[in-house]
């Protein structure tokens, strides 16, 4: 039972398209809600603006005809949405939204607990930093189980694991084992103690792992989640400038490129 005061994850917001991966998103967003107690948002982001800024006259060679059949398919992905859920037992709401996806999904997201995208998405990481909301990066084709999950929390002391850490808490107090993971310096392992007991004191009982680096800060986390048969990985998300990710190597894209499980990342 979660413990009383350290909240839960009620307002999901988990953005409807056609593609790839949406059935497996929905699922987990349904599947947390229930658990949770909660409320699935589901947007639908309509590209008819961003497909006029591509055309060659600035939107002029986007005809009526265009417009209608982009609105047709998006009220008939609403529609086809609206079906599934009418059978289920959670509450939803279902919306179409004008204008560009990043910014309608920004908004969305400033009144939302957590968001469910695919890892592949290309506003991931600018929505994370962004708007500060928690999101829930799924591998592709794959449901993520977070009713009772074994979750490893990737430590550094830093303010971004620690804020990731404190978002991921109504799933923490859910899971079967709390892994606090981090990668093997005597700095690190210290200020692990303090987050260890930030734990404990919202009855979350996590056992410390000091990981000896081997390969890439990345490599190492995913080898060690493999080791624990994690199901979910916390991690803060970090606002490098370009060029510094690309030198020191982009820790979370390699994450988002090769992790098998489920990612919540936050800022």
């Amino acid at each position: 039972m979660m413990a009383k005061g350290n909240g839960k994850m009620r307002a999901i917001l988990c953005p409807a398209d056609t593609t790839e991966g949406f059935d497996e998103r929905l699922d987990t967003a349904l599947a947390l809600a229930r658990a949770m107690g909660g409320h699935v948002s589901l947007p639908i982001a309509s590209p008819v603006i961003e497909v006029a800024a591509w055309e060659p006259f600035g939107g002029v060679a986007l005809t009526a005809d265009t417009v209608r059949e982009m609105r047709a398919e998006d009220q008939a992905l609403a529609q086809r949405i609206e079906a599934r859920l009418a059978r289920d037992d959670v509450p939803y709401d279902v919306s179409v939204l004008d204008g560009d996806r990043f910014a309608s999904l920004c908004a969305a997201a400033r009144c939302a607990d957590l968001v469910v995208l695919s890892r592949d998405d290309a506003m991931l990481e600018d929505l994370v930093l962004g708007e500060r909301c928690p999101v829930l990066a799924l591998p592709p084709r794959r449901t993520a189980d977070l009713v009772a999950p074994r979750v490893m929390v990737a430590w550094d002391g830093s303010r971004a694991a620690a804020n990731a850490m404190k978002a991921a808490l109504p799933l923490l107090t859910r899971a079967t084992a709390v892994d606090l993971v981090t990668i093997g310096t005597s700095g690190t392992a210290c200020d692990a103690d303090s987050a260890l007991r930030y734990l404990s004191r919202h009855a979350v009982h996590a056992e410390l792992h000091v990981a000896p680096a081997r390969g890439s800060i990345a490599q190492t986390l995913l080898a060690t989640a493999d080791r624990l048969g994690s199901d979910l990985l916390v991690m803060g998300l970090y606002g490098h400038s370009r060029l510094r990710e690309l030198l020191v190597g982009g820790v979370t894209r390699e994450m988002l490129g090769k992790a098998g499980m489920a990612l919540l990342l936050s800022h």
